[in-house]
């Protein structure tokens, strides 16, 4: 019964282990919550912050940079445990000579001993494995394989543990170009001739919204690709950690049989060799990845911004041809307006012409009738001299004669009939 609690243990070890495609959403989901909740319900409305997850692809976008978060948080705290193992006392001191393979059980018990997040670790379960190979086979053959066939499995694990966040990476940045497309498409649509008449701003803004999708999008991808270089690099340190302590450790820690000991230590070396080679090659490889990646997305965006500036100068143009179009129909009838104003003031200017020379000739009237009355004054200061200069002379009888003259005179230029005054516009 005891010799299968060992075996037992590991697998529920990594069954309790949270993996980092769950924990993408077990932490990631609350975790954009947290992000979006104050953005359109909290204190954050309005804000910068608002502006950026206004968008449904934009809300998308902070989802699934908060799930690639989730993922890597996980990675990163079983990397930073994998390095403490490392620097932790997992089996007992060894004094560099051979032991019998019966003592793999005895290690076995004492790593079990070991705390729960220690057996947890890369390391923990590697040795674990190790461990519980020898117990069971209790020999040291296909012992190298075995631990070749675990160092594989490892770096295969890592590897395609990282596949929900490297789909993350690359649907952030499309989900950004189909936001700015579909933004674009929106700003587009809705506008009118009379709207870019009055402002044109309702169009910039528009876009505007629409280039924030990708802006947010290539923004969150640098920062996920960045995080994953690092956590990606950690673990490989640990990785390395693990297979070096495994070597010295537990490589030559059992008597072996069947095969000289040079040969093993070759065999080692070699694989070693082709460990690191291999290694090397996933992580140019790895780079080449991105390399090509960034290049696809760089040509997309390009051919992206080329087609959105051709479709935009397009409806521009057109737009614009038509508000010419529709202002020329307006000066026209503006100018037939005008011309028909200008008539009818041409009208009344030549009635009040004729007015006024009606009132030119009431005005020559007056000036006869002032006339007259100069004269008639005139002849009263004569009168008054001629009766002067008869008083003296004493001529009475002479100057009755001229008064009666002057009398006539005078009666006959007041009997003139006057010209009455006309109103204007009334008839002769």
């Amino acid at each position: 019964m005891s010799s299968s609690q060992p075996t037992a243990a590991p697998d529920k070890l990594r069954q309790r282990r949270l993996g980092p495609t769950l924990a993408a959403f077990v932490i990631g989901l609350p975790l954009s919550a947290a992000i979006l909740w104050p953005a359109y319900y909290g204190s954050l409305q309005g804000t910068l912050l608002a502006r950026y997850v206004s968008h449904p692809v934009e809300v998308a976008e902070v989802i699934l940079f908060c799930c690639a978060l989730g993922a890597l948080a996980v990675k990163l705290l079983g990397s930073v445990a994998g390095n403490a193992a490392l620097s932790r006392q997992l089996l007992p001191a060894w004094d560099g000579r051979p032991v019998p393979v019966s003592e793999a059980a005895q290690l076995l018990a004492e790593v079990e001993k070991r705390p729960g997040w220690l057996r947890r670790t890369l390391l923990g379960q590697r040795v674990s494995a190790i461990l519980e190979f020898l117990r069971l086979r209790g020999s040291t053959s296909e012992l190298d394989d075995h631990m070749r066939a675990l160092g594989d499995n490892d770096f295969g694990n890592q590897e395609g543990s990282y596949s929900l966040i490297r789909f993350i990476t690359w649907a952030i940045p499309i989900l950004g170009f189909l936001g700015t497309v579909l933004g674009i498409t929106d700003a587009i649509a809705g506008v009118t001739p009379e709207q870019l008449e009055q402002s044109i701003s309702s169009v910039t803004d528009g876009l505007a919204l629409a280039f924030d999708t990708t802006a947010l999008a290539l923004a969150l991808t640098m920062v996920a690709m960045f995080c994953t270089f690092l956590v990606e690099r950690l673990e490989e340190g640990v990785l390395q950690g693990v297979e070096r302590f495994v070597e010295m450790n537990l490589g030559h820690r059992f008597e072996r049989t069947g095969a000289a000991g040079g040969e093993f230590v070759e065999a080692i070396r070699q694989q070693s060799q082709v460990l690191l080679q291999g290694t090397e090659k996933l992580v140019h490889k790895q780079a080449e990845i991105w390399g090509k990646a960034l290049d696809e997305a760089g040509k997309r965006r390009t051919a992206l911004e080329a087609e959105f500036q051709s479709q935009l100068s397009t409806a521009l143009a057109a737009a614009l041809d038509k508000s010419l179009a529709e202002h020329a129909q307006r000066l026209a009838g503006l100018e037939k307006q005008a011309a028909a104003h200008t008539a009818e003031l041409t009208k009344k200017l030549e009635g009040l012409g004729k007015i006024a020379d009606g009132l030119k000739a009431q005005a020559e009237a007056l000036n006869r009738l002032q006339e007259g009355e100069k004269q008639l004054i005139h002849l009263q200061e004569r009168l008054e001299q001629n009766l002067a200069a008869l008083a003296d002379a004493g001529a009475f009888q002479e100057a009755v004669h001229s008064l009666t003259a002057a009398i006539h005179l005078l009666t006959s230029h007041t009997s003139r009939p006057t010209v009455p005054l006309r109103k204007p516009g009334a008839a002769a």
